[in-house]
């Protein structure tokens, strides 16, 4: 067979298209990771957010971005040229100008998770533009510009020595520091915090999904690492193996440092401990060993760590720990350079002149980062604000900002309804297929439960304002409503009604002599004589204060009213109560009585005062009497 020769050009292009299709697997990858650790009623968010902002910066690295951090070089600060890239006849620039994009897709995309919850998407846009735009690619021109291709002047920081092999500083410690900024001027989730400033876990919606976006990640690094190495060497091997173990030294020493520190309540340090390990070995995975990745990916893990409880500490609330992963791992893995790769790799002569040089590339580019970006997101913030309102929050961005119904929404749309109608409380509709059928329904058995229960205590408390408590019959409330009643009825059917007005005689001295308790026996007996002596239909006794009794006799005439009150009068003197009163006399009644026909102009209170007057007749001619009011003149 005749030995068929590639180009090695097509090769390195081939080579740079694989990796670029990897690392765009991380855009996934951090969706997973991301929705996994916001709430259910932020996750559409979240995921749209990873979507936007890829797009937003593709577009803007290309129009803007591509050309100032590899467009020809002003004094290697910027860019001035290939805005608006078009190489159609230069498949080599257009292979790494996309290879370019992801890691700027990649920078923008940090941010999401950090202020995760209750940014604006779109102050989250204006966000990702800025990064695209400005950000990223400044500080790549400084460290890359001249790197892969022969121009000239270099960027500033590459001439002096830097080393960022694939991003620690240029891709993750930009996204890192952004988000650092955002997340002081957003501020923390509401309830993240206590009023006493303890920090408050919030509950993730899914951990395995973030496990899984985690190592959708962990692929897509292989691209991020080995796209580095343009042209397919001996070195995709180092590169690969150290990029692979400083992970899972990474994943190691944060299981173990979290489970020291928080008893393995954090499980989620794991995954951040992973990803750290991935990024501070993006500074190097060319130039270390293998036992060097271990301990640089096994310190990141602990800084993931350690940076995540201070944070907390501050204050700021980093949903998915972007700060402690991207920035702490990428300052370590930046700094590591000067500390683990062989002096014949370095470009400088000696590990101090490179840390020096290693720390400078550091500040300069927080300096830039944090300057620009918080003056660009305080202005924006002050005429737009970034935050969401607090309704908005508490409902979740799904629906506050897109509008995404999901199953909680309606179920708050129910509660809603029930609230507006609290006269009639109703049951929730019980979706059998929704995850909150069974909430539902507990809801509505807990309705129909204290729905009896407060029937029952209503009815409870109904009667017992309308009786009296000592002799068990209504009391003066429904007495005065029944009088009204009964005289209003009379009225519209021209009927006879009588009243009488009972009092206990000599009950006084009674009670002043044996003591409440035999008071109270002696007015339960005569209650029970009254109510004895009722024998008018539909009749009304209560009791209208101490000693007093009142009776309502509907359609009765004067005559049956009058044999009534004698009757009564009789059976209570014929008790047989075991004790007199004081003075000797036994335990009697006076009643006073009143009757009313429709001829007569007089009105409710008018007829009680009638008698009234009679009662106090019937005491005046010596007790145990019967007087009505028609008997004034024959009294007088």
């Amino acid at each position: 067979m005749a030995n068929i020769e590639i180009d090695p050009q097509t090769i390195s292009i081939t080579w740079t298209l694989l990796c670029t299709a990897l690392v765009l697997l991380m855009q996934p990858g951090f969706t997973c990771f991301e929705s996994g650790l916001v709430r259910s009623k932020n996750n559409i968010n979240v995921a749209l957010k990873n979507v936007a902002d890829f797009c937003i910066s593709g577009v803007c690295f290309w129009l803007i971005g591509y050309g100032l951090m590899y467009g020809a070089s002003q004094s290697g600060l910027f860019g001035t040229e290939q805005f608006a890239l078009n190489s159609y006849d230069d498949p080599s620039v257009l292979a790494f100008f996309l290879f370019q994009m992801m890691f700027c897709g990649t920078a923008a995309t940090i941010l999401s998770g950090a202020v995760a919850e209750r940014m604006r998407f779109s102050g989250y846009i204006i966000c990702s533009f800025l990064t695209a735009t400005i950000l990223f690619p400044i500080v790549g021109h400084w460290i890359w510009h001249g790197k892969h291709f022969t121009q000239a002047p270099l960027g500033w920081l590459f001439e002096l020595g830097f080393i960022d092999f694939a991003g620690a500083t240029v891709v993750h410690s930009v996204g890192g520091w952004i988000a650092l900024v955002a997340l002081i001027i957003v501020g923390p989730r509401l309830g993240r915090f206590t009023s006493e400033g303890e920090p408050k876990e919030l509950y993730c919606q899914n951990l395995p999904l973030s496990a899984l976006g985690t190592f959708l990640l962990f692929i897509g690094w292989f691209g991020f690492n080995g796209g580095s190495v343009h042209t397919p060497n001996l070195e995709l091997a180092r590169v690969f193996s150290n990029t692979a173990l400083s992970a899972c030294a990474g994943g190691v020493s944060a299981l173990l440092l979290s489970w020291n520190l928080h008893s393995m309540q954090g499980i989620r340090y794991v995954l951040n401990g992973l990803l750290a390990g991935l990024v501070a070995i993006s500074a190097c995975a060319d130039l270390v060993n293998l036992p060097s990745a271990i301990v640089i990916g096994a310190i990141a893990g602990c800084i993931s760590v350690l940076l995540g409880d201070l944070l907390e500490k501050f204050k700021i609330d980093d949903v998915v720990s972007a700060v402690p992963v991207h920035l702490g791992g990428g300052i370590w893995g930046t700094l590591a350079v000067a500390f683990f790769v062989p002096i014949e790799k370095l470009k400088l002569e000696t590990h101090t002149e490179q840390l020096i040089v290693q720390l400078l590339g550091i500040c300069v580019s927080a300096v830039w980062v944090c300057g620009i970006g918080f003056v660009a997101l305080w202005l924006i913030n002050f005429f737009h604000p970034l935050r969401v309102s607090a309704q908005t929050e508490t409902i979740g961005l799904n629906f506050g900002e897109h509008g995404m119904k999901d199953e909680l929404i309606d179920l708050m749309e129910q509660f809603d309804k029930i609230a507006k109608n609290e006269s009639n409380p109703q049951h929730l509709n019980v979706d059998h297929g929704s995850n909150n059928a069974s909430l539902c329904m507990t809801y509505n058995y807990l309705l129909d439960h204290t729905s009896r229960h407060f029937k029952a205590r209503e009815d409870e408390l109904l009667r017992l304002a309308s009786l009296d408590p000592l002799t068990g019959i209504p009391n003066r409330r429904v007495y005065e409503q029944a009088l009204r009643d009964t005289f209003e009825r009379s009225c519209e059917q021209k009927q006879h009604f009588c009243l009488l007005v009972i009092d206990i005689d000599n009950f006084k001295q009674y009670n002043d002599h044996y003591g409440h308790q035999l008071g109270d026996y002696c007015i339960q007996n005569v209650c029970q004589a009254l109510s004895n002596g009722l024998t008018v239909k539909n009749g009304l006794l209560a009791r209208i204060g101490g000693e007093e009794f009142a009776i309502i006799m509907p359609n009765t005439r004067l005559k049956n009213a009058k044999n009534v009150a004698q009757n009564i009068c009789r059976a209570v003197s014929e008790l047989e109560i075991p004790h007199r009163a004081a003075q000797g006399e036994f335990v009697t009644v006076s009643i006073g009585g009143t009757c009313w026909d429709y001829t007569r102009e007089v009105n409710v209170k008018q007829l009680f005062d009638e008698a009234d007057r009679a009662l106090f007749h019937a005491k005046r001619n010596g007790r145990n009497q019967v007087f009505f009011s028609s008997d004034d003149d024959a009294l007088g």
